[in-house]
């Protein structure tokens, strides 16, 4: 959230008139409309606009990033503002939700019974001139019908930017991971650069997916981690909980991995551990 200069005085204002606490007046303020006052990182969503999934119809693209940023941001006052403006942009819910939905086999036993009956026409628009169906069944959709399609699908761009929980196994002590020798291209004014390799291990509760960071420069690796990124060392035993301060970021359009970074206590990124130099998408399994 950032306090300006014009907002704070907005709220003075307030609270001169009405003979108000600062902290109340500025409670109403943002309630009146907090998607003015609230900030949040927004993501590129551009591909939304080429998605076959609108019949040819405009996509509301900054109205779609605010929405994906307050969800990512766990902003509720954000999302009660922006959700109902959503609802009445019914080709911009199309591309938000056949975004996530063309990707997966099933809608999933979590799915509303609306988004259950809706997957399998975007399944099929997928590979085919099918976005006419796929737009009709939206319009035809009740207000309710649609509230639970958007709120299925903004789960899952919420959890585009999802937290992670960092494990250092220190692989170099072992012999088992040298870093590039340095150049001063790669390390001249720039933060340590580590590979990213993503893979999954068999667990008692099925398979977990996992990110391996490999050194590229000579000053990346496990000390790196352990003070710069204060990773703390891992004894392959019991895995912690989350920690909502690092993000994995990912373009669910281009179904690829972005960026591993650290965000501050307001949710903007204060450090890049990885960033991709182009999209990547992820294979199919």
């Amino acid at each position: 959230m950032t306090d300006n200069k014009a907002f704070k005085r907005a709220v003075r204002r307030l609270a001169e008139r009405e003979n108000l606490p600062y902290a109340e007046a500025r409670r109403r303020m943002l309630a009146e409309d907090p998607a003015v006052f609230h900030h949040h990182p927004a993501p590129d969503v551009s591909a939304l606009a080429g998605l076959p999934y609108t019949a040819n119809r405009p996509v509301d693209l900054p109205l779609a990033a605010a929405i994906v940023g307050a969800c990512r941001a766990g902003c509720w006052p954000c999302q009660d503002f922006l959700i109902p403006r959503l609802l009445e942009e019914r080709a911009t819910i199309a591309a938000l939700a056949g975004a996530v939905y063309s990707l997966w086999p099933t809608a999933g036993p979590l799915a509303s019974p609306a988004t259950r009956a809706w997957h399998p026409l975007v399944r099929a628009a997928r590979d085919s001139d099918g976005g006419t169906a796929v737009m009709a069944a939206i319009d035809r959709m009740s207000a309710k019908e649609v509230t639970d399609l958007l709120d299925d699908a903004l789960d899952h761009w919420a959890l585009g930017g999802a937290d992670v929980t960092p494990l250092l196994l220190d692989l170099d002590a072992a012999g088992q991971g040298e870093p590039q020798a340095r150049t001063d291209d790669q390390t001249d004014g720039r933060p340590p650069g580590y590979r990213l390799s993503p893979g999954t291990v068999t667990t008692s509760y099925g398979p977990l997916p996992v990110l391996l960071l490999q050194p590229a420069t000579a000053d990346a690796g496990a000390e790196d981690l352990r003070g710069r990124c204060r990773w703390q060392p891992w004894d392959l035993s019991v895995v912690p909980a989350l920690d909502a301060t690092w993000r994995i970021r990912m373009d669910i359009a281009t179904r690829s991995l972005r960026e591993i970074v650290h965000v501050d206590a307001e949710g903007f990124d204060d450090l890049e551990l990885w960033v991709a130099a182009e999209p990547d998408r992820l294979p199919e399994d």
